[in-house]
Order: structure tokens, then sequence, then C-alpha cells
């Protein structure tokens, strides 16, 4: 009996030791996080969030004005931080937890938190 549980016991912690190192070799990268935040981002309609008519005037005019090209680049890239975390990673704005990778899949875990947080850093609304 205790040679069966040996055993158990031993099969458990290899096929645990097997999941540990393929979690840890597609653990997904910095710029994948980037990419899927980006990707949301673009498909987000940000007339959803909650302005008052100054804050969507000034997100109007600062959107029109071809900024939304450089929105990730001066915007959400010094928010934006991953933790790794060796088998998985987690992605932050302003230290909220936005988006977890796991497997080399991204996905966002907190879909309001970044479009919140772009709208409270005032450089996007008042650039």
């Amino acid at each position: 009996m205790k040679k069966k549980i040996k055993t158990a016991i031993l099969i458990i912690a290899g096929i645990l030791l097997c999941l540990g190192v393929v979690m840890s070799l597609t653990n997904p990268s910095s710029n994948e996080h980037l990419n899927v935040v980006a990707d949301y981002l673009n498909k987000y309609d940000m007339s959803q969030i909650d302005l008052n008519e100054e804050e969507q005037a000034q997100y109007t005019a600062y959107m029109s004005s071809g900024a939304n090209a450089n929105l990730m680049d001066k915007v959400v890239k010094p928010m934006f931080q991953v933790q790794d975390y060796g088998m998985w990673s987690v992605g932050k704005i302003n230290n909220k937890s936005v988006t977890l990778g796991i497997f080399n899949k991204v996905i966002i875990i907190d879909e309001e938190e970044i479009p919140k947080a772009l709208i409270e850093r005032r450089g996007v609304v008042s650039e």
C-alpha cells in the first residue's frame, strides 16, 4: 500500500513539474500584453465612458487631432507594467491588474479599468 502511495505522489509531482515547465516556457511577454491592450482600445467605444461635457469635448478634440495614433506610446506604455511571476504574468495600469498572461495567451481581466485609467490620466483629455 505504501508503495502505491509513493508512486502516486511521484506521478503527481512529475505532472506538476512538467506543467510548471510548460507554463514558464509559454509565459507571454510584455509586448504581448501591450498588443492585447492596443487591440482592445482600438475596438473600444470611448463614448461608453461616463464623461462630463468638458471632458467629452476635450477627449473628442484630442482624438480628432490624430493623437489616437500615439495613444499607446504616449499614454498607455508609460502607465503599463507587466509583473512576471515565472509561470504567468500580470499586466497592470496604475497598479491595478488588467491583463493575465498564461499558456501563451493574454486575456483582459478588468475591461473597465483600461479606459478608466486613460481618462483619469489628464493627459488624454487635456493634451
